[in-house]
């Protein structure tokens, strides 16, 4: 029995070794602290032998120490306030300090043709990702679009080669914190707070896809009313292959629009459509021909939209408090899925450069 015990202590001390390493290279890439991941509790020789002869599932370790009650608080009361989301939040501690980030204005041109508003993201070099910047600098387009007398419509597009790259998950606002419940917290609120705005806008809002759109960035599009898009653009939802889940409500707009072959396509297996695919598939509502003006077709696309009185499609199928409720469930769903071993493989992969 003794060289049994010794035997077994030495794997069960070799596993805890492996599993740490591994880890431990994960952390350091989120920035976060591996202790935290683990429980704290030391293992020990000194159990019971039922215990490790038993089939019967056992307790699952602690895998965090409690955060301060006040701390929580602390955070339960910034999310409250409806607005604001990770990125807002980062935005105005950026301001607050007086940072030479703090300034957002940049982060998407504006331009009035007629009473079509065009933003334009423009961040070209980093290929349009939805980052603090841009993310922030949207939410407080979107608010005063909505009450202004002066715009009837939306048309956003990108600078560029890209429409967006989708999120940048190290520069949305997500608080370096050591407690995972914190974070899971934080990353859930982010994920709902990117498309909030996208459901909640009360005015017609049509995409121009100049380019490659990806994550995040294409399925905000199923969130307007209309998609017109260049022959070079594509859409990509990589999820399965970053080990994360569906987000921007799109595992019910996607199978809403495209149906269920589209929906399949892209969300469950990730393939990257063609503009003339999407098209096809009923994706994209126009196909602009090549060499044509983008922006221009979009704007008049959106004049005609307003001219025959139509709102918002996404509202034509599903309620408000469907899509907060949808939107609000992804959120969790993607939280969660950052601490599974998918997407931690996904993320030490793309570290190490392999596919």
């Amino acid at each position: 029995w003794s060289t049994w015990s010794a035997a077994r202590a030495a794997a069960e001390a070799a596993d805890r070794t492996r599993k740490m390493a591994s880890i431990n290279t994960a952390a350091r890439l989120s920035r976060l602290p591996a202790a935290r991941f683990v429980s704290r509790a030391p293992l020990t020789l000194s159990a019971p032998r039922a215990r490790w002869l038993s089939t019967a599932p056992q307790p699952a370790p602690a895998l965090e120490p409690a955060p301060p009650s006040d701390f929580l608080a602390k955070m339960e009361d910034r999310c409250s306030r409806e607005a604001l989301y990770p990125p807002a939040l980062e935005q105005h501690r950026r301001e607050a300090s007086g940072s030479k980030a703090a300034d957002n204005t940049g982060a998407i041109t504006i331009e009035l043709r007629g009473r079509v508003a065009v933003w334009t993201l423009n961040q070209p070099e980093k290929l349009n990702p939805l980052n603090v910047t841009i993310l922030s600098r949207l939410t407080q387009l979107f608010a005063e679009a909505a009450s202004s007398p002066a715009v009837d419509a939306v048309v956003l597009t990108g600078s560029g080669r890209y429409l967006s790259s989708g999120a940048a998950f190290f520069d949305v606002g997500v608080d370096k914190v050591n407690w995972p419940s914190v974070l899971h917290s934080q990353v859930a609120r982010l994920n709902v707070g990117i498309f909030h705005p996208f459901i909640h806008f009360p005015k017609p809002l049509f995409i121009a896809a100049n380019g490659p759109a990806v994550g995040g960035g294409t399925t905000m599009q199923l969130l307007c009313d209309a998609v017109l898009a260049a022959p070079g653009a594509t859409f990509h939802t990589p999820f399965k292959k970053l080990g994360i889940t569906k987000e921007g409500c799109s595992t019910l707009t996607f199978a809403q629009k495209m149906g269920s072959e589209g929906a399949r396509r892209m969300l469950d297996e990730g393939e990257k459509l063609s503009a003339a695919e999407a098209a096809r598939l009923g994706f994209v509502d126009v196909l602009v021909e090549e060499g044509s003006d983008l922006v221009a077709a979009a704007c008049e696309f959106a004049e005609g939209w307003v001219s025959e009185g139509r709102g918002r499609r996404i509202l034509e199928h599903n309620t408000l408090d469907e899509l907060d409720e949808v939107n609000e469930q992804e959120g969790q769903q993607l939280a969660s899925a950052i601490f599974s071993k998918a997407f931690w493989a996904a993320t030490l992969r793309k570290a190490a450069g392999l596919k």
